[in-house]
């Protein structure tokens, strides 16, 4: 009988903690790219660089990237429900400790922020979640191994255009354009 309850205590302990565990952005992401309302994009590192023409430290840092995965949802009529409803969704999860606040922009109508996980020297992934009222809202999770997010960000101000290949980005922004959203 004492066997019994004891079992009873731990089975209840770990039904409770498992209906109270938060979902993870990286389940988020999985569980919504599949959605009709999202649209979902994996894009490795190496195709916004022409590799060659970066200098060792700026190879490095690129090295540190595997890849970025965006989730969006463009605003329709349709959907703006659906987008405030996902806000909050995503909101909830950043609330998490894990996710450590970098920056924050904006408010009201449009804005940005950009959260990361891992050591400040040595961050596993960078998530810069961002809404407009007018475009829709987003989520792009840069993804890799000891990003130093100084690096990152001096290697951004560094390029050159020829260095950035923006042509792996055309079909991502041509989704937020006018002719593809409709009001």
């Amino acid at each position: 009988m004492k066997t019994l309850k004891i079992l009873s205590v731990v089975c209840f302990g770990l039904l409770a903690i498992a209906c109270n565990k938060k979902q993870s952005l990286q389940e988020y992401y999985v569980s919504n790219q599949e959605n009709k309302d999202f649209l979902a994009v994996d894009i490795p590192a190496s195709m916004f660089s022409n590799a060659e023409s970066l200098n060792p430290e700026q190879q490095k840092t690129l090295e540190s990237i595997k890849k970025i995965n965006v989730l969006a949802i463009p605003i329709k009529d349709e959907n703006k429900e659906i987008i405030n409803s996902e806000k909050t969704n995503i909101s909830e999860i950043l609330k998490d400790e894990k996710y450590q606040l970098l920056m924050k922009y904006g408010g009201g109508n449009a804005g940005f922020e950009v959260y990361y996980t891992g050591d400040e020297e040595a961050v596993d992934e960078i998530i810069v979640y961002g809404f407009d009222e007018n475009r829709g809202m987003g989520m792009a999770r840069i993804l890799g191994d000891n990003m130093n997010p100084s690096d990152i960000l001096a290697f951004i101000k560094s390029l050159d255009k020829d260095d950035l290949d923006m042509d792996g980005l055309k079909g991502i922004t041509n989704m937020f354009t006018e002719k593809h959203v409709s009001k």
